[in-house]
């Protein structure tokens, strides 16, 4: 008895701490020893259980630990609420799965061969055994999605929860078909119970397929994405190198204008004709500089869009590295911010008011990331139920926001959004 008890004592503190270190790397802690409330959180609600006696069913305590542990990791962890729900239904789901597939399996063995007087040594190898495949398929997740949880989607998590859901719930029913352990005899063992094990070994691998489909989506997802802005990238670079060559070919005839200009003693003239053909060089250089390819490629043909309108325009950007947000997710917000600006600013002139003007800078911290462009705002921007919508006649909520807020919330940012005589966008990005 006090063998089984220091096991199973043991057992519960690894498994509370490979379940912290698996959340922890999945969604980041908020507070300082997080692993302490979470052991004590854990403990608390498990022994409560034990001493109210308040499940009494293997469906009820699932349903009953599934809560309490949700609760737990919405107070403790980082990330959106849909995240952290199947998240934590994969750490508890899947253990019940396991647990399902062992026990009838490794009770059959006992049957068949006449042990069947060791009872607690055979649950606790099928709780040591199921501990050990719910670690394996946290394991597999989170080196599946752990470089891509960025892009792990809320409806991503809906519909991962939905099989695993179906595959738990599926597991359990057939494990209640069966009945005590005396009444097995060799034929319904080889019948029903080995063949539901079985069958439920598939429903884990059905699971495990189910990530690995999820990665391959996303990184599909994620290269069509960085094609898009490669495909731009590079159609601005050949924009401007066929621009180079134009320059380069008319030199010699500028030369020849300057010189024949300087020869015929007309100074003012040639330094007139040197003055438009430094402005016209400047026009097609690279005036946006801020340290990434990909950021200066979307900002300066949008810069220079917003300059022909007569749009004031200020930008002063330092943007973060790659390893820290995504070419894809950097450029995606930049270009809806700067076209949501530059379309305000349009509808203004339209209306007969001035250009106005757009500021948009941006500042990196140890920590994070800070964001923010303002424009003026003529007219008034409509908002539904505390969202702003589109001013175009369109009947969906503007794309550009939603774009931008999906971004901030894939980075678990902050947005705030501010509308008056300027309207003002301010996100705030963590770093790693």
């Amino acid at each position: 008895m006090i063998t089984s008890a220091i096991w199973a004592t043991g057992l519960g503190i690894f498994r509370t701490f490979y379940q912290y270190l698996f959340l922890k790397d999945m969604f980041g802690t908020k507070y300082r020893y997080t692993y302490l409330w979470f052991y004590l959180g854990t403990w608390l609600y498990g022994h409560l259980n034990v001493w109210f006696a308040i499940t009494g069913t293997p469906w009820g305590n699932m349903v009953y630990l599934y809560i309490c542990a949700f609760a737990l990791n919405t107070f403790l962890f980082h990330g959106s609420a849909i995240k952290k729900s199947f998240f934590t239904l994969w750490m508890y789901g899947i253990q019940e799965a396991a647990a399902d597939i062992f026990i009838p399996l490794f009770l059959a063995a006992a049957s068949l061969s006449r042990q069947t007087g060791c009872f607690d040594l055979l649950f606790s190898t099928i709780d040591l055994t199921s501990c050990l495949v719910s670690f394996l398929m946290m394991e597999i997740l989170k080196r599946k999605l752990h470089l891509l949880k960025r892009d792990f989607e809320d409806r991503d998590g809906i519909y991962l929860m939905c099989i695993v859901g179906f595959v738990c719930a599926a597991v359990g029913m057939m494990s209640m078909t069966f009945d005590k352990l005396s009444n097995w005899d060799a034929e319904y063992i080889y019948t029903v119970v080995i063949p539901s094990g079985l069958i439920a070994m598939g429903g884990e691998a059905l699971n495990v397929y189910c990530i690995l489909m999820l990665e391959r989506r996303l990184v599909e997802r994620l290269a069509k994405q960085q094609y898009q802005i490669l495909k731009q990238h590079m159609e601005i670079s050949k924009e401007q190198y066929e621009q180079l060559i134009k320059i380069r070919h008319d030199m010699k005839n500028h030369n020849l204008c300057l010189a024949q200009l300087l020869k015929n003693e007309k100074a003012e003239e040639a330094r007139y004709y040197l003055e438009q053909w430094n402005m016209s060089i400047e026009e097609r250089e690279t005036v946006i500089q801020t340290g990434s390819v990909f950021a200066d490629a979307i900002l300066n043909p949008k810069y220079r869009q917003a300059k022909e309108l007569g749009i004031d325009i200020s930008i002063q950007m330092s943007v973060p590295g790659e390893d820290r947000i995504a070419p894809v997710d950097l450029c995606c917000l930049l270009a809806n911010a700067l076209d949501n600006a530059i379309e305000a600013c349009q509808r203004g002139i339209t209306a007969g008011y001035p250009a106005g003007q757009i500021q948009m800078k941006s500042q990196i911290h140890p920590n994070y990331w800070v964001f923010e462009i303002s424009n003026s705002a003529y007219l008034p921007v409509k908002q539904c139920e505390g969202r702003f919508r589109s001013s175009k006649q369109l009947p969906i909520s503007g794309i550009g926001l939603q774009n931008i807020r999906a971004i901030v919330d894939r980075y678990e940012g902050v947005l705030d959004l501010k509308s008056g005589a300027c309207f003002t966008l301010n996100a705030m990005f963590p770093l790693p």
